[in-house]
């Protein structure tokens, strides 16, 4: 069965959408940068392992062995679009087509992941989390130069962070999650212009109650 996600989708496209230029902050303009898919040669696709972790008794779908991957293909009405394909254990559950020159779609999938799994584990409202996203991913986070490794070689990448719900007025009633960081690993060496994508609670004795990733794989040819 294909899943698809036709509100938060709207509503991270519109967000997506805001202007870049005239934004004061650089880890919002690194994070809704548009252009990021030029990169991407045409007749390849950019793959990322995917993995969700969290309490079981939540009912929250686990996912341990996970894929995304992102193609541009030429559209039925001319020009291009990207085509973003989600499975979990090589079963398609998503195939979502996205314009080309709104940025990279992956962010939007993984925020609207990232937010049903919140609302899922916590039982919280999904329009109040969706607003409190937006405001912090508008507002800025944390910027610092990393670097990340692929096929064995290291390049230079910059890490944006985001802590949403630190200073919320509910974060008392959002238990780990009020110290939830949102990670985004950005490098012009991965095409696409994203080599992580990850929301995690803190560890507490060695562990945590949530995690989620999207880490760059490979670049691979389209059959």
């Amino acid at each position: 069965m294909i899943v698809r996600y036709p509100f938060l989708a709207l509503v991270f496209s519109l967000l997506l959408m805001l202007p870049i230029q005239g934004r004061a902050d650089s880890a919002t303009d690194l994070v809704f940068s548009t252009g990021v898919l030029d990169n991407i040669p045409q007749q390849k696709i950019v793959t990322y392992d995917h993995m969700r972790l969290g309490p079981k008794d939540s009912g929250l779908h686990l996912i341990v062995n996970g894929s995304v991957s992102l193609t541009v293909v030429a559209a039925d009405t001319g020009g291009n679009e990207a085509i973003l394909e989600m499975r979990d254990n090589g079963i398609l559950r998503n195939r979502t087509p996205f314009p080309v020159d709104g940025g990279n779609p992956l962010v939007m999938a993984f925020l609207e992941s990232f937010l049903r799994s919140m609302a899922q584990i916590t039982g919280g409202s999904p329009f109040y989390l969706r607003n409190r996203i937006k405001e912090s991913l508008r507002s800025g986070g944390q910027v610092m130069p990393t670097t990340i490794s692929i096929g064995g070689e290291t390049m230079p990448a910059t890490q944006i962070a985001f802590q949403p719900f630190q200073h919320d007025k509910n974060a008392a009633k959002m238990g780990d999650f009020a110290m939830l960081t949102l990670t985004f690993v950005v490098s012009d060496d991965v095409p696409g212009g994203f080599a992580l994508f990850s929301a995690s609670t803190p560890m507490i004795d060695g562990k945590s109650l949530y995690r989620e990733t999207m880490r760059y794989s490979s670049l691979m040819d389209q059959e």
